[in-house]
């Protein structure tokens, strides 16, 4: 696909595929008889998000030859995601299998081995990819040598362009061969960045109940963004502390709860034209802003099964961002 010139609000890197759901109650079954498929993987969800409240985004990631990867482009551009930046390849396009409990936390079992979105290289990596206000990763790039040389060299390009680095820490314990390889790479990536998102799962799995600490050592210089579930949610840097409460809201489906959340904190930033140091950016009032959207989406996101399922009628969080932009 070619690549695009222009310039984004927001480019994310990493795994785009489909979640595949229950679409009825499972009764005795261990798998229901009848599936739905959503957009799935975290950099994917956030794009959409984002399109969806009219900012200007991509996502840069790989996709199966096949019909599930020509879905994925189709729906993506359908909602407004710009698709210059994902890469085709002979490989099956990954799919994730959700499950839910009773209070919609989802678990995943994961089809991957070998799958498209594992398959992005740094040859591949562009410059015009790095041309973004705010460049997204997760850690979950980092799980084999290849990729992680591909997540180098599009950091590297998002440097260049002077954009911020933003890192899901978005930690999934099973994908990595060993538990200390995990913890460094983690912790190398956090150290780059502007902006960490982090959640308590995330903490506990690197650092147990000094993820504070774990932050502290490891992304002194970023504002941290941190969610808390029923807790509510913090930000956390040159500006102080703020703190927002949850919506409290039925969880249908967790699934993408942070994506929309992360998504509702950028949008903000971008409404506001944040910039890393400048006056707005050390504003708490902005910073407390970006938490009431983030929460707002991940309430909407939790209402639906799927990630961005239940992220429609966004009238009231565009609402917001009109606000931010001082309009």
């Amino acid at each position: 696909m070619p690549a695009s010139s222009a310039s984004f609000d927001v480019v994310s890197f990493g795994e785009v595929l489909w979640d595949i759901f229950d679409a009825e109650p499972r009764g005795e079954e261990p798998i229901a008889r009848t599936l739905r498929r959503e957009i799935g993987g975290a950099p994917a969800n956030l794009a959409v998000t984002l399109a969806r409240l009219g900012l200007n985004v991509a996502v840069v990631g790989g996709i199966g030859d096949d019909a599930f990867g020509r879905a994925l482009v189709k729906d993506l551009k359908s909602d407004g995601v710009d698709v210059s930046f994902l890469l085709k390849f002979p490989n099956r396009t990954g799919l994730t299998f959700v499950s839910r409990d009773e209070k919609g936390e989802p678990s995943f079992l994961f089809y991957r081995h070998d799958s498209a979105d594992m398959a992005v290289r740094e040859k591949q990596i562009t410059s015009a990819m790095g041309k973004t206000k705010f460049g997204v990763v997760g850690t979950s790039t980092l799980v084999s040598k290849e990729l992680e040389q591909a997540t180098e060299k599009f950091i590297g390009e998002v440097e260049k362009a002077k954009g911020a680095l933003v890192v899901d820490l978005n930690i999934r314990a099973h994908l990595w061969s060993d538990e200390k390889t995990m913890k460094a790479k983690a912790a190398e990536l956090a150290s780059r960045a502007q902006i960490v998102k982090a959640s308590e799962s995330d903490l506990g799995a690197l650092a147990g109940k000094r993820g504070i600490s774990w932050l502290e050592q490891h992304a002194k210089n970023a504002t941290w963004v941190l969610t808390r579930g029923e807790n509510g949610a913090a930000a956390v840097g040159v500006h102080g502390q703020v703190n927002a409460p949850t919506k409290r809201v039925r969880c249908i489906d967790a699934t993408g709860a942070g994506d929309a959340f992360l998504a509702g904190v950028l949008a903000v930033l971008v409404a506001s034209k944040a910039k890393v140091g400048d006056a707005i950016w050390k504003d708490p009032k902005m910073w407390t802003r970006a938490l009431e959207v983030g929460h707002l989406l991940g309430a909407k996101a939790v209402g639906s099964v799927g990630a961005v399922s239940g992220l429609v009628k966004m009238d009231d969080a565009v609402s917001k961002l009109k606000v931010a932009r001082g309009k």
